[in-house]
């Protein structure tokens, strides 16, 4: 009984030490019997069969395949075709077969291995994108395009029609699907089908195309304006020439008209030109030129591309360009029929005292304004006359308000100071009748702005917020801007012939008067020198003073100008300088007043 026992433990466990000792063998190890890619991967290890396996996917991707389209034959490999052979999953597979499951359903996958064997499937994918360029690759050297009686530009710049001839391509999808089928059965020939295209289009179709074409190539191309030339030679034109249509229906011959444009726009930025208006001096009487005037003239590029096209075939080889002239408004040669009879009106504000900045920006900026002369019936704008008041155009940095919401501050400011300029011009134009488009008032009321003894006649300006100071010539005389600075004044005169008009000005009726607050304010500023002080504001009232201008003529509807200006109290405020240093925090001490116009003043 007990060799019986013995016999049948024996037998047992013979069995299970084997697949265990099996087992053993084989950890990290690809099982007995499993394969993939046609390769034995028995008992390999990991590494061993990753490099076996991508040798075998380089090796089978690598395989030649001839692909034929009529005549065209092309050797290449499934590889650059877009065959790819992931060994990544496969080798997972291979390694997994004998691990999943359990104890028993592991044993029996061993066992069926190592039996009958296990063929691992690899997974085969194929690039279409690389098939589809490979077919468009093939169309591309196959493709003969129907001719339909061609009409073709030859590098020597002359026309060649050609007969027609059936075309050919290749359809490829058609193309991408045969190939897909090919790499995916590993067959080693392709042969991809070539469509015939019958020719639609008779040589006659293209004759006139033709000669339009050598119209326009004939000869070089002249653009002029006035005694100026510009020249378009053959190749330029050739460079442009477009030929659209299709089979079956007539080619036609155009001008690229972007192209066109293009070139044109170029003439264009020779010759357009704004109108300038001649800039006088009043010379006592005797007014002389200081600056001269000059034609406007303005090309439209789009217009004259379209002549251009046009016109392009025609015998005529010299197109005359469609340029607009425009005549400036002020004329240097008909200074004797401007009516400029003598003054008319003129105001004086004082600067003394001011930062040399200011009074340079003063200086500066009545200068620029000398010798404008408004035309009849326009517009005078003081920020367009003036130009840009930047570093750049000579202006410095001196003091102005600013404002945000009703936050208000005197701050360094580019070309600080020009609204006394602003402010001296406006007080002639007012006395005078002119009628008033914008005006704007100051934050605070400066008593040197006074006019004729009446406060609240001021104007500031500030491009950068769109404000100005605009006028119009309401009359049928040219109007003369004049303007001199000395060390402590500016001064600006009108000259012209003095209106008909009868003025009649009331106010100022002065009304919501606020008292200032006198309470020394010492404002914190980086860009003045360590410890330096600058009182740039002083404590005044508020108050509101309101004009009612009545402008009279015969024959003329009357003209009532209401002016108000709404001054808030000033402050006694002193810059201190922090060297560059930023403040810490906003002085406990600031008020701040209600919303008004900031400016440059």
């Amino acid at each position: 009984m007990w060799s019986t026992l013995a016999l049948l433990f024996v037998g047992l466990l013979a069995p299970l030490t084997a697949i265990g000792w099996y087992q053993y063998e084989h950890t990290d190890r690809i099982y007995q019997g499993v394969s993939a890619l046609g390769l034995n991967l028995s008992g390999m290890t990991w590494a061993e069969a990753d490099r076996a396996l991508k040798t075998r996917a380089e090796e089978l991707t690598a395989r030649p395949v001839l692909v034929r389209a009529e005549e065209l034959q092309l050797r290449t490999d499934w590889r650059q075709l877009g065959l790819r052979l992931p060994t990544e999953a496969l080798l997972d597979r291979a390694m997994a077969v004998g691990r999943n499951g359990s104890y028993f359903q592991r044993v029996r996958g061993q066992l069926e291995a190592l039996r009958f064997g296990a063929p691992v499937v690899a997974e085969q994918s194929v690039d279409d994108g690389a098939l589809a360029q490979f077919a468009s690759g093939i169309h591309g050297q196959l493709e003969r395009p129907v001719r339909n009686a061609r009409l073709e530009l030859k590098p020597d710049l002359t026309l060649e029609l050609t007969t027609a001839q059936v075309g050919r391509g290749l359809d490829v999808d058609d193309a991408v699907r045969r190939l897909r089928e090919a790499a995916l059965s590993g067959q080693g020939q392709v042969d991809l089908a070539v469509t015939k295209i019958l020719p639609e289009t008779t040589d006659e179709m293209r004759v006139p195309a033709k000669e339009r074409a050598e119209g326009i190539l004939s000869t070089p191309l002249s653009l002029a304006f006035r005694d100026r030339r510009w020249t378009i030679e053959r190749q330029e034109l050739a460079d442009i020439l477009l030929f659209n249509g299709g089979p079956g229906v007539p080619i036609e011959v155009k001008l690229d008209s972007s192209a066109l444009q293009a070139r044109v726009q170029a003439i264009a930025k020779e010759i357009n030109q704004p109108a300038q208006n001649a800039r006088l001096d009043w010379n006592g009487g005797q007014p002389k030129v200081i600056r001269p005037s000059g034609e406007g003239r303005e090309l439209d590029p789009v217009s004259a591309a379209q002549m251009i096209s046009e016109r392009a075939a025609d015998s005529e080889r010299t197109i005359a360009l469609p340029v607009k002239v425009t005549a400036p408004a002020v004329d240097a040669s008909k200074l004797q029929s401007m009516g400029l009879q003598g003054l008319i009106d003129s105001s004086t504000t004082a600067f003394q005292g001011s930062v040399p900045q200011k009074a340079h920006n003063i200086k500066l900026a009545a200068s620029r304004l000398h010798g404008v002369v408004v035309a009849p019936r326009t517009t005078f704008s003081f920020n367009r006359e003036l130009g840009p008041t930047t570093v750049a155009n000579g202006y410095q940095v001196a003091f102005g308000i600013t404002s945000a919401g009703d936050q208000h501050k005197t701050v360094p400011s580019v070309a600080g100071g020009i609204c006394q300029v602003a402010t001296t011009l406006f007080q002639p134009v007012f006395w005078s009748g002119y009628q008033i488009e914008e005006r704007n008032w100051h934050l605070y009321w400066i008593p040197a702005y006074t006019s004729r003894g009446a406060v609240g006649l001021d104007a500031t300006v500030d491009e950068e917020v769109n404000l100005d100071l605009q006028f119009i010539n309401n009359t049928d005389n040219f109007l003369l801007i004049q303007s001199r600075t000395d060390d402590t004044n500016v001064t600006f005169e009108l000259y012209g012939t003095k209106p008909t008009w009868q003025i009649k000005v009331d106010g100022p009726e002065i009304t919501d008067r606020k008292p200032a607050d006198p309470t020394p304010v010492n404002e914190p500023e980086p860009s003045l020198p360590e410890g330096q002080r600058l009182q740039v504001e002083t404590a005044r009232e508020g108050f509101t003073a309101t004009f009612v201008r009545t402008v009279t003529e015969p024959g003329a509807p009357v003209r009532t100008l209401k002016l108000e200006s709404r001054y808030v109290p000033s402050r006694n405020v002193t810059l201190v300088g922090t060297g560059g240093r930023a403040p810490s925090a906003a002085p406990a001490n600031v008020n701040r007043p209600s919303p008004a116009p900031p400016g440059r003043g």
